[in-house]
């Protein structure tokens, strides 16, 4: 069966698809979830296999290397999961639920990329995607509400896109981001006071690429993403037996992050990946909620630490139209058994991946990808701090406990060549 697509029926749905993004937590505040392709192989080569239009989010330079105008549209789909036991010591004395599961939302992912060379040498594009955001939501009730029941960070990024070849095996590309950020947290300081903190912001950002195919099997990558440094905006509400709004601010730093990646052909049916990606964690140092007269009105400190994401993947050309993969990452964590909070109770993970990609035309193809994650446990001894000035509040009391959680997600991506 011959299928034809419209150039701005793809292109529409793509950035749609982008725009409608439901978040899930990965290392830090992180999403990997750009592509249902590389998801297949743990991320491992990403910045250097250029196999679709979904390396645009990770490595502008690549799009040169893609042949024609194409499109590359889909979804990654993480169901709920995690678990929380302990309680909480001190004032005030009701504990609340020593068990909740499943805080972490089933999230949907979606993605889209559009490409179309300009000549030989010039290729531009356009890309919708996610790179950071996170969607806790605990129950109520739960041990830990007055520090923190949801916790709500979107990050979308609208990406136009452009690579150029200076040689034919060597190019460098450039992406001019506009990112969007929307952010929620809410909790439940005061017995029956609940409290909601929502705002947003936009502001432009940028990546740079290169990719260099050293031999006819060997192709090495890198690339740089300039940090997204958010002022949100938004309004503080109190509802229950206190009720009133006002204007709050956050300042939130989603970190630059860089990548090395390496792809090799062993022969025309066995391709290896590697990819090691840098994140600036370090730079995200607090949760602080201020008022219009400077004044913190809900701080929580990060403190959180640069990491590492090393990855390692295999593609294997079964036939003419099944091409099967798999990969493993393992992703560091920003934060360990003495910094974890509640708004952020991340932990090191290993991710095992298996992928498949299904030519059904000459036109097009679709990917399919599996990934299980499964977190180290974490401990977490968190109370009430008062204000970057430092101290505690005791009426709060501490919360003791521990995590376990795992993720499972699916992928699927459809790739469509004009």
């Amino acid at each position: 069966m011959q299928f034809h697509l419209n150039r701005k029926v793809v292109l529409t749905a793509a950035i749609a698809m982008a725009s409608q993004v439901s978040y899930v937590q990965a290392a830090g505040y992180g999403i990997n979830e750009q592509s249902a392709s590389y998801l297949g192989t743990g991320f491992a080569g990403r910045a250097s296999n250029a196999i679709d239009a979904s390396i645009s989010a990770t490595n502008p330079a690549g799009i040169s290397f893609l042949k024609g105008e194409q499109a590359s549209v889909g979804v990654d789909v993480i169901l709920e999961g995690g678990s929380f036991e302990g309680e909480r010591e001190g004032s005030p004395a009701p504990t609340g639920n020593t068990k909740t599961d499943d805080f972490q939302q089933t999230s949907f992912v979606p993605f889209g990329y559009y490409v179309i060379p300009v000549d030989e040498k010039l290729t531009v594009g356009l890309a919708g995607y996610a790179p950071y955001g996170i969607h806790l939501d605990y129950e109520d009730g739960w041990a830990g509400e007055w520090l923190g029941g949801k916790t709500l960070v979107e990050v979308m990024n609208l990406q136009g896109t452009v690579s150029y070849k200076f040689r034919d095996d060597v190019s460098v590309g450039f992406g001019l981001i506009a990112s969007h950020v929307k952010g929620e947290l809410t909790s439940k300081p005061f017995g029956a006071v609940n409290t909601k903190m929502d705002g947003d912001d936009t502001i432009l950002a940028w990546n740079v690429g290169a990719i260099w195919n050293v031999t006819e099997a060997t192709t090495v990558g890198a690339s740089y993403h300039s940090k997204l440094d958010f002022n949100l905006s938004g309004d503080l509400t109190k509802s229950g037996a206190q009720t009133g709004t006002e204007k709050v601010e956050l300042n939130l730093v989603m970190p630059e992050k860089v990548m090395f990646s390496a792809t090799h052909r062993l022969d025309d049916q066995w391709t290896v990946m590697a990819d090691a990606t840098w994140t600036r964690w370090s730079r995200f140092e607090e949760f602080n909620v201020v008022n219009s007269s400077g004044a913190s009105v809900n701080y929580v400190p990060m403190n959180w630490k640069d990491t590492w994401a090393l990855s390692l993947g295999t593609s294997y050309q079964l036939d003419e139209n099944w091409l099967l993969r798999a990969g493993y990452m393992f992703d560091q964590a920003p934060v360990n058994n003495d910094n974890r909070t509640v708004r952020a109770p991340d932990a090191n993970r290993n991710w095992f991946t298996f992928g498949a990609n299904l030519k059904t035309s000459e036109n097009m193809n679709i990917d399919f990808a599996y990934a299980y994650v499964k977190l180290q446990d974490g401990k977490i001894s968190e109370s009430k701090a008062v204000g970057p000035a430092g101290g505690v509040d005791p009426s709060y009391g501490t919360v003791v406990g521990e995590y376990k959680s795992s993720s499972h997600i699916f992928g699927v991506q459809l790739n469509y060549l004009f």
